[in-house]
């Protein structure tokens, strides 16, 4: 048997490069013809009867997610959505020097819940395959809340002091702002001219100033200067980045 895969190739390497696969055939789809999906032309604004729609499955850094898009003009397409994102943090190691805190290493455990109902408007600008987005989102009760702990004993002068004598940095951060605006570009196609299509959505929510509370035991609990340069720091994250796989699918 011809065996052209060479042995000892990761899975993994062959699921990273599906990102990559998607793209490209959405891609070849806007620039080859035979692949891309002709768009009978019809111009003006389309009779509401007229609307065609698509169910909308996402998955990404909003979450799990479902929306219905409409077709209102040939280049213009509304949709409305709900998302899904809720969840634990495991271990995951932090350099929390840039924020005013030793160069140590900081392992962070918590929770993240931020779900959302969006309104979206789509304009295609190149043949319905790329698209500029604009929207508002809405946030109810949206939270993320974490522990930070030192992952080693850390050396002063003489003297080792382990990372349960030094304490923990316990914070929570949430935005007051219930409804954020979108921007973003997409990839591929809203409504299907036939059944199946898939897409790709990069974007940002402008979430405003996010309010802060930390609370630090230990040693940690008197250096009152360093933990007020991480709640500084920590407000200045008032954008929200979002990418995400779409998969439509159209009705009759």
């Amino acid at each position: 048997m011809n065996n052209r895969l060479k042995k000892g190739k990761p899975l993994l390497s062959s699921i990273f490069q599906l990102p990559i696969v998607v793209l490209a055939l959405i891609l070849s789809g806007c620039l080859s013809p035979s692949f891309a999906q002709e768009a009978p032309v019809k111009k003006g604004l389309i009779r509401f009867r007229e609307w065609q729609y698509a169910l909308g499955v996402s998955l990404g850094t909003k979450g799990a997610g479902a929306d219905m898009a409409f077709r209102v003009r040939p280049s213009w397409h509304l949709r409305a959505g709900l998302n899904y994102l809720q969840g634990s943090f495991g271990q995951q190691q932090f350099d929390l020097g840039n924020f005013g805190l030793s160069d140590n290493t900081w392992l962070f455990t918590g929770k993240i819940r931020q779900h959302s109902a969006e309104i979206m408007i789509d304009y295609a600008v190149l043949h319905e395959q790329v698209r500029a987005v604009i929207g508002l989102a809405f946030h109810p009760g949206n939270r993320i809340n974490g522990t930070f702990v030192l992952r080693d004993s850390v050396q002063f002068n003489e003297v080792k002091i382990a990372p349960e004598e030094m304490g923990q940095i316990d914070a929570s951060l949430s935005y007051g702002r219930f409804a954020s605006p979108y921007l973003g570009v997409g990839l591929g196609r809203m409504v299907p001219w036939r059944r199946l299509s898939v897409g790709l959505d990069a974007g940002a929510y402008f979430r405003g100033k996010p309010s802060t509370d930390l609370q630090a035991t230990g040693l940690l609990e008197t250096n009152e200067n360093n933990r007020q340069k991480l709640q500084n720091n920590l407000q200045n994250k008032r954008i929200w980045p979002a990418l995400n796989l779409r998969v439509g699918y159209r009705f009759l």
